[in-house]
């Protein structure tokens, strides 16, 4: 299932996959700006959505609930 960002929902996991790199990550909270704080499952690292995005969006490009 490709997964839009319209969907994202707080406490959910997710899994990106941009330019053959993988993140899985909780929604921390839902941003004014429509950006997403997030936190890296496996590092526990917080930061925004955009920044795994920042250099748009790979022919690979995945976005899915886990």
């Amino acid at each position: 299932m490709n997964a839009s960002f319209d969907i994202i929902r707080t406490g959910k996991h997710y899994l990106l996959i941009n330019f053959g790199e993988e993140w899985r990550f909780e929604v921390m909270e839902i941003l004014a700006n429509e950006d997403f704080r997030i936190r890296m499952l496996d590092t526990l690292e917080e930061q925004l959505l955009s920044d795994l995005i920042a250099y748009g969006k790979g022919p690979d490009f995945t976005f899915d609930e886990l």
